[in-house]
């Protein structure tokens, strides 16, 4: 072989695996990015079953915030303390993204939901579809944060306590996944439940509630494989089980007269709130998410009504 063409074979072996490597570190880098999912307003619509709880509150904000478009359900979607908060809030950030001159918003859509009542979830699943853009084929997640916990021991807790959250925590699921699975079919989209969390001291029909949750994700996990649509339990164990399903609190920072109110959403850390971010969009989602994380301070400070104070930490405090 001459000189010349040995030279020329040479620079044309270097050029290929130069290339083949660029296009491996770049596949790699995809890989390596896969679990850090940043938001957008092409990330489509996400059901929030309940949004009169604090934590429902949180999730709502928190994913609008990052592009999304929000279902927000609530048994009153107008005059609910929670409704007014939430419009409150939309006011407010249309407000501060017009000053940023910042186009990246997601929006947030009151919405009537009784995880207890099939005729309602009709309902909500009809005007969800009217919402959606042509473009849209249906919703990417619903979160069920709806539920409830009563505390109490074995021999003296009320049995209608029991059946509550059976009803709610259980048949709820069920219901959900029942109502909504029209729209997450044609997404390939994914069924998010509160699972198993924290066990304690009156909590035996709350835990055996959960761990029925557990049981039902897992059922419902094999029966939605063919269709694509993933479920995925959330692992609360970290988190006082109250405070899943505690209301919006309210407090002041001062006894003097005229301070504003405030009303506290907190309820999960940002690395928690992260977690769940990957829950939902994880190419491949795990089946089970724990939010018992390093804690990292996070406070969400909701609106009533519409006029606002921005304070240093963007939180918006509402003057009553």
């Amino acid at each position: 072989m001459e000189v010349h063409t040995a030279l020329v074979l040479t620079v044309q072996l270097v050029a290929l695996f130069s290339i083949a490597g660029a296009l491996l570190l770049y596949l790699l880098c995809k890989v390596k990015g896969s679990r850090n999912v940043t938001l957008d307003p092409r990330c489509g619509s996400i059901l929030i079953t309940s949004a009169d709880t604090a934590l429902g509150l949180q999730l709502s904000t928190y994913l609008a915030s990052k592009g999304c478009r929000v279902f927000a359900g609530m048994k009153d979607p107008v005059d609910s303390l929670p409704a007014k908060l939430l419009k409150g809030w939309m006011k407010a950030r249309e407000n501060a993204l017009d000053m940023e001159m910042d186009s990246v918003i997601g929006s947030i859509v009151p919405l009537k939901v009784d995880v207890t009542k099939e005729d309602i979830l009709r309902e909500a699943t009809e005007k969800m579809g009217a919402h959606l853009n042509a473009s849209e084929r249906g919703i990417l997640a619903v979160v069920n944060t709806a539920g409830s916990i009563f505390r109490g021991r074995m021999d003296s807790q009320e049995i209608h306590e029991w059946e509550c959250m059976f009803k709610q925590n259980v048949l709820g699921c069920l219901r959900v996944a029942r109502a909504f699975i029209g729209l997450l079919r044609p997404t390939r989209g994914r069924l998010i439940f509160l699972g198993s969390g924290s066990n304690g001291d009156g909590l035996l029909a709350y835990t055996a509630s959960k761990n029925s949750v557990e049981g039902t994700a897992c059922a419902l996990r094999d029966e939605l494989k063919p269709y694509g649509v993933s479920v995925v339990t959330l692992d609360s164990s970290g988190v006082p089980a109250e405070a899943l399903y505690k209301s919006p609190i309210p407090f002041t920072i001062s006894d003097i007269e005229g301070i504003p109110t405030q009303y506290s959403a907190e309820v999960l850390t940002h690395s928690s709130l992260q977690v769940i971010e990957r829950a939902l969009f994880d190419p491949r989602p795990y089946d089970s998410y724990s939010l018992s994380v390093p804690q990292n301070k996070f406070y969400c400070n909701l609106p009533c009504r519409s006029e606002f104070v921005r304070s240093k930490n963007s939180s918006f405090v509402q003057k009553v």
